[in-house]
């Protein structure tokens, strides 16, 4: 799929309207989106999400 693919499918995955995330222009592999959704939600996971106040 093209970067513009996986940026759409991202944002419909995960939920993210305004997504811009910035990707290399080639072709992406199920596995390198897979691998790219797994690293944005753990991103999310460890850095937004638990941050303590």
């Amino acid at each position: 799929m093209t970067k513009q693919e996986v940026i759409e499918r991202l944002k419909k995955d995960l939920g993210l309207a305004d997504f811009r995330g910035k990707l290399e222009d080639k072709e992406y592999s199920e596995e390198e989106y897979q691998k790219i959704k797994k690293d944005l939600n753990d991103y999310f996971e460890d850095y937004v999400r638990n941050i303590e106040i």
